[in-house]
């Protein structure tokens, strides 16, 4: 397996395209390549000579690979196995989560690629990666043994299935606000709903999502409404609150897509100075960001932008005019914010200076008088309240 790693990077013109806002299909598979062969490394890392368990698992994938590639990339793209491998190395845990964590993964491979192995399971098993839920089990089994049972999915087009939920206890960080009961059958009713806006209204949007999401995990709403977040080591899984309508569950699934994008850009390029530890005010924050945090947050909200622009060129609209003025200003405020820190490397200049040149054009577009005004009020109330700390 390890001479399936490769190495990765992007053309200056992609780089570029995506500073703006850009990508498309086939940027986003490559996306994905790069984060894939990260994961696979990580393993490989975790695979050691002092570990034979850990290390037999690697094998078996190794085997698997030349018998079904497929079923190999499927579960290696999962955000678990991505998370999982993250935590066994970066964050020093290690012991005997390590070999559990290969076992599971390969013996998923196996059952996608309908092959039977035999792997020593070291820590009680509970989840295999992009399948579903497994009775808990220690010592060596056979794969054709396990029982298992699927996660549930939402399937939203020919090759688009998202898995629901389906996290090992433990593995994601505290504080997302997990659901405790989503609604399933509301939340496929939405997303169907949101797919076919995207897909009809935003192609590139929709095609990036088919690509970049395998998952998604259902969020409580916030104090203030509607809630998302990003766990970069998990990408492929969309974390968010149901939203009202399709509209509003469409731009949250845009803004996500350029969150998962520029997670794996990050990974690519050093775009800023990461020992740099000052705050920042974000217009879509109560709480100030750090610069990383700053800079997903203005390239999510050019997403966000963009979207409302599409959709007041759809069809008149007043809160589309109104999101599109607001959110354009805010991301131009946050790209200067950025561009004056003097935290950026010359690459993060570059990807900033993108993102600004493109809402500096539509900061040119009219907006109807009273949606400008609109707009401009709630910027304003916005900053007042994280002046006052309200």
């Amino acid at each position: 397996m390890t001479a399936d790693l490769a190495w990765h990077t992007v053309t200056e013109a992609v780089f570029d395209d995506l500073a703006g806002g850009g990508g498309g299909r086939e940027v986003a598979r490559a996306l994905v390549s790069a984060r894939r062969s990260r994961t696979l490394a990580f393993l490989r890392l975790l695979a050691t000579d002092r570990d034979p368990a850990a290390a037999q698992a690697f094998a078996v994938l190794g085997d698997l690979r030349a018998h079904d590639p497929d079923a190999v990339t499927r579960v290696l793209d999962d955000p678990v196995v991505g998370l999982w491998a993250t935590a066994a190395l970066l964050r020093g845990d290690r012991g005997q989560s390590t070999p559990g964590c290969l076992a599971q993964i390969a013996a998923a491979v196996a059952i996608r690629a309908g092959v039977v192995v035999e792997l020593l399971f070291t820590a009680p098993t509970t989840v295999l990666p992009s399948l579903g839920t497994v009775e808990p089990i220690v010592g060596r089994a056979r794969t054709d043994r396990l029982r298992w049972t699927p996660f549930p999915a939402v399937r939203l087009a020919p090759g688009v299935r998202w898995t629901f939920g389906g996290w090992p206890q433990g593995l994601l960080p505290d504080g997302l606000g997990l659901a405790v009961r989503p609604d399933f059958a509301l939340w496929q009713e939405r997303l169907e709903a949101a797919w076919e806006l995207l897909a009809t209204d935003h192609p590139v949007v929709a095609a990036e999502l088919a690509e970049l999401v395998s998952a998604v995990t259902p969020l409580e709403p916030s104090d203030v409404g509607e809630a998302s977040a990003t766990v970069g080591d998990a990408l492929g899984c969309v974390f968010l609150s149901l939203s009202a309508d399709a509209e509003m569950m469409a731009v949250t699934l845009a803004h996500e897509v350029h969150h998962a994008k520029l997670t794996v850009l990050m990974d690519l390029f050093p775009l800023f100075d990461t020992a740099d530890d000052r705050l920042f005010y974000a217009p879509w924050r109560t709480d100030p960001r750090p610069v990383a945090g700053l800079l997903h947050g203005a390239y999510a909200h050019l997403a966000i932008a963009g979207f409302w622009r599409e959709r007041r060129q759809l069809a008149e609209s007043a809160r589309a005019h109104q999101e599109f003025a607001r959110w354009r200003e805010a991301t131009w405020t946050v790209s200067q914010i950025l561009l004056d820190s003097g935290a950026l490397t010359p690459l993060g200049h570059r990807f900033v200076c993108g993102i600004r040149d493109r809402v500096q054009v539509w900061l040119s577009e009219a907006v109807p008088a009273s949606d400008l005004r609109t707009a401009t009020r709630l910027l304003a109330e916005h900053r007042q309240r994280w002046a006052s700390g309200g």
